[in-house]
């Protein structure tokens, strides 16, 4: 055994001499390799370094993607409510003038007073009012003079005004015996705002 170990560690300078360039080539070549591993390995970490932080940067602009859409959501939310806010501002407006609050009151008798062709005002006669909550019913009663033609016309014109009244009675009787002229007493009641428990 001692042989063996002998022949396996036995070194013959000569052929060292000889392969003396083979050897310093292998050893430069481990050298190599040792420090292209090294430097593989280090790169590697790198690429895996930056790969994750890729992968971070792709998560930000998938969330920051994600906040613009949510951003255009909202705005796209928000014009959607500017315009039903307008929408709603003009139903309101188109309201108010057919629902005026009771410091309109004064119009609305200009309103009623107002004589047509063939009709004369005798009386208007406020009632007592209604308080409906957020409305309030002001009834009157008109009392007039007028052919039956016009008092159509005067019917039809209180009807068309941009205030919401109602018609609740009309009484017609002749002025005189044989006469085309009539008496008529016409029962309304229009609605206001702010009257009573109203805003």
């Amino acid at each position: 055994m001692t042989g063996k170990l002998e022949m396996l560690f036995h070194f013959d300078v000569q052929s060292l001499k000889r392969s003396r360039f083979e050897l310093i080539g292998a050893v430069v070549l481990v050298l190599l390799t040792t420090v292209f591993y090294y430097s593989w390995r280090a790169g590697n970490a790198e690429s895996m370094r930056l790969d994750g932080l890729l992968e971070a940067g792709g998560e930000q602009i998938n969330a920051m993607a994600a906040k613009a859409s949510t951003a255009k959501e909202l705005e796209r939310a928000v014009n959607d409510a500017g315009s039903n806010l307008d929408l709603l501002e003009d139903r309101l407006k188109t309201i108010n003038e057919r629902l005026p609050s009771d410091r309109h009151i004064s119009t609305l008798l200009a309103d009623l007073s107002e004589n047509g062709s063939g009709v004369r005002i005798l009386s208007i006669k406020p009632l007592p009012p209604e308080d409906k909550g957020e409305l309030a019913r002001l009834p009157f009663q008109i009392n007039m003079e007028s052919g039956f033609v016009p008092l159509g016309f005067y019917i039809e014109r209180i009807e068309k005004l941009p205030r919401l009244m109602v018609i609740d009675n009309v009484t017609i009787e002749p002025k005189e015996e044989g006469s085309r002229m009539l008496n008529a007493n016409i029962f309304l009641s229009a609605y206001v705002l702010g009257y009573g428990g109203g805003q």
